[in-house]
């Protein structure tokens, strides 16, 4: 399975009901991958995925493993609290499609170091196929420091780390797993730092923004890749001004109505988040045009 590249997690577009957008889902599924993303991750707080019911969770999985037809690769977020739990979710989800599972700390309770990676470890080895782990304190509130990432390698199962928690002194850290493991994927998940990140040897990034953009993402890795610094720093620089459309109310319902001004679906929130405001939209706006992306796709997916 090749993951190196732009991995995007999914928005889910949904209905009124928090039912599926299926014409919606099928539009941002073909939009991302002409972008040239490597993988679709479902399920990450992108796509909501702690807050979706059992049944829509189910649905997305089978519907996007069906239509991406082994084009890219397809993970599969199982977040839950109890080790078992965890199992019996990923292995629920993982039948209905799916390449790779994608597992977090446990969150609600605060976990010891050694309880996260005997967790991730357990899950791993339960599992039929290859697993990521997942940094996101800003979401778990408990982190996955480098050397238990370091720990978390050791069991083969596990392919990869996505650390969303933008520190690059740690992030450096958890790259000196390639020393150990050189086939141990790392990831960047934090927009801000991911040029850096791919040019100081990250695997490639899982950015929200590839929702919106998803060939500037695969043009700056591609630039950071291939060394091409003056050109990666000019793509940082117009990821950064895209960036900001998150900052006009809350994060998730900000980057699902940017989707929205693509033509591809609906803005549609899971409750208890909220519609944004008129204002806030025509920022939005504004924010995809100074990043030089609504002129250029509004048309494209219409």
């Amino acid at each position: 399975m090749q993951l190196d590249g732009i991995i995007v997690p999914l928005v889910t577009p949904l209905q009124a009901d928090e039912t599926l957008d299926e014409p919606g889902l099928e539009k941002l599924v073909e939009h991302v991958i002409a972008g040239g993303v490597s993988g679709i991750f479902l399920l990450g707080s992108s796509g909501e995925g702690p807050a979706l019911s059992d049944a829509v969770k189910e649905r997305l999985v089978r519907l996007v493993s069906a239509q991406a037809k082994n084009r890219v690769a397809v993970l599969v977020g199982a977040f839950a609290v109890g080790t078992r739990q965890t199992i019996e979710l990923a292995r629920r989800l993982l039948k209905h499609g799916g390449d790779c599972a994608v597992l977090v700390a446990p969150f609600y309770f605060s976990q010891t170091q050694d309880e996260i990676a005997t967790h991730i470890a357990t899950v791993a080895r339960a599992l039929d196929g290859p697993t990521m782990c997942y940094n996101i304190p800003q979401m778990v509130k408990t982190i996955i420091e480098p050397e238990t990432a370091a720990k978390i390698a050791q069991t083969e199962h596990v392919i990869a780390i996505k650390d969303s928690w933008g520190d690059m002194a740690r992030f450096q850290r958890t790259l000196a797993i390639k020393y150990m493991r050189p086939d141990f994927g790392v990831y960047q998940g934090a927009e801000a730092v991911a040029a850096l990140s791919i040019s100081r040897g990250a695997n490639g990034a899982v950015l929200g923004l590839a929702n919106v953009a998803p060939k500037l993402c695969v043009d700056l890795y591609l630039a950071a890749k291939s060394d091409e610094l003056a050109r990666a720093w000019k793509l940082q620089e117009q990821l950064m001004v895209l960036w900001q459309l998150h900052t006009h109310g809350q994060w998730l319902p900000c980057l699902k109505m940017a989707v929205s001004q693509l033509g591809i679906c609906e803005p549609t929130v899971t409750a208890p988040f909220t519609a944004i405001t008129p204002d806030a939209i025509a920022a939005i706006k504004s924010d995809m045009q100074a990043a030089k992306i609504l002129s250029k796709l509004e048309n494209a997916v219409s």
